[in-house]
């Protein structure tokens, strides 16, 4: 077995894993909306993985982190979503997707939080770029997403069967990933303080530095307003006349947006305080749900041409300051408290809060209020954020 990862190997890991969710999640909502039905049970299904995200998704990172063995679990996890994947063809009403939103769930949300821990701690260690790596994820999302959208518009039902062969291969590439990922170190004798969710916030047991509350914070407040933006983004379009070529096309603008900041983004992470970067992410993605709420494919293209600005800064930003401070032997529960915060909390409030605005006061008024409130959120947080570190230089001067 070999010992090191190559950067080719790390990069089609990264790669395939946004090539299989390339080939159906950005087209489930308009399926769901095709399928007949109504807004507030499309944020019902795209709920489910966010709670999933909460109870089941932490568990996992929990034993592979417990047991050393990454590699294991994540082959085991990839396994059980290529299965689960195939449920989809039971039946076409609410309550087939919603067993199949369940089973999915299980093992879904486990996937990118495991992969991204897999992936950083190896390029670290080899010394490559994490952001080149990541650059694989956003070409291969890009070119699929474009031609999948073509292909589904005569066989929207086959999303489901080749985002099963898609995570197929990210399988084999995962088992051939060396021994050593199977040999982690494991925090023996750790003494944990509180229960349930109040253990799993305890920051100081996974991080060596306070301020990634403040990292958890703005990705919570970034994500309420990427799951509106984005879940319901097939929704609105449908509610238009638009179809599965003009979501592919959006989705691969958003994605071709993301390659100049990830050539970037790395020396702007050097020369910025990263929290500096991530929040003023987070404001522009509320700019970002004003401008979706134009209500036509123009203001669309806008919209999804900032997702470089907002999403991979935010990603990357989060990722790779949690994966910097997170104790030995925790990587893949640190990444976790990152994913049920922000695809799990933040995504729950979104999606239930997303699916009743739209019922009640329409697609344009909904994108209107989110976006506001996001913004100005992260203006206020900002604020906070900068004045309680101020009094905590004082405190430190005094002391």
């Amino acid at each position: 077995m070999k010992k090191t990862c190559s950067f080719r190997h790390l990069l089609l890991i990264n790669s395939f894993l946004y090539i299989a969710v390339a080939m159906y999640s950005p087209f489930l909502s308009m399926y769901y909306a095709q399928e007949g039905l109504t807004s507030s049970q499309v944020g019902i299904l795209l709920t489910i993985a966010p709670i999933a995200s909460v109870f089941i998704q932490p568990l996992w990172a929990r034993r592979s982190d417990a047991t050393g063995r990454a590699k294991t679990y994540a082959a085991v996890i990839l396994f059980g979503l290529i299965l689960s994947l195939q449920s989809f063809y039971l039946g076409h009403s609410f309550s087939t997707y919603l067993f199949s939103n369940l089973l999915l769930a299980v093992f879904s949300t486990s996937v990118s939080p495991m992969l991204d821990a897999i992936v950083i701690r190896n390029a670290d260690k080899e010394g490559y770029n994490f952001a080149y790596i990541r650059m694989g994820g956003t070409v291969g999302y890009a070119v699929v997403v474009f031609l999948i959208g073509i292909y589904l518009r005569q066989h929207p039902h086959h999303q489901f069967l080749l985002a099963g062969l898609g995570y197929l291969v990210l399988f084999l590439l995962i088992l051939l990933l060396p021994a050593s990922e199977n040999h982690q170190p494991v925090v023996r004798n750790l003494k944990r303080t509180g229960k349930g969710f109040r253990q799993m916030f305890q920051i100081r047991q996974f991080f060596s530095d306070q301020r990634v509350g403040y990292v958890l914070l703005f990705a919570f407040l970034f994500q309420i307003g990427a799951s509106v933006t984005g879940s319901y983004l097939g929704v609105y379009a449908a509610s238009i006349g638009y179809g599965q070529f003009q979501m592919g096309m959006l989705n691969f603008i958003s994605a071709a947006s993301e390659i100049p900041v990830l050539l970037i983004v790395r020396r702007l992470s050097r020369r910025f305080d990263s929290l500096l970067l991530i929040a003023g992410a987070t404001f522009l993605m509320g700019i970002r749900a004003l401008i979706v709420s134009g209500g036509n494919l123009s203001f669309f293209i806008a919209a999804q041409t900032m997702q470089g600005l907002t999403y991979m800064v935010v990603y990357y930003g989060s990722a790779t300051y949690i994966a910097k401070h997170a104790k030995e032997g925790m990587s893949s529960q640190a990444q976790s408290i990152l994913y049920m915060v922000q695809s799990g909390f933040a995504c729950i409030l979104g999606n239930l809060l997303g699916g009743r605005l739209i019922d009640a006061v329409g697609l344009q008024a909904a994108y209107q209020g989110v976006g506001i409130s996001v913004s100005a959120s992260a203006v206020l947080c900002y604020i906070a954020m900068q004045l309680g570190s101020k009094r905590q230089n004082k405190i430190s001067q005094r002391n």
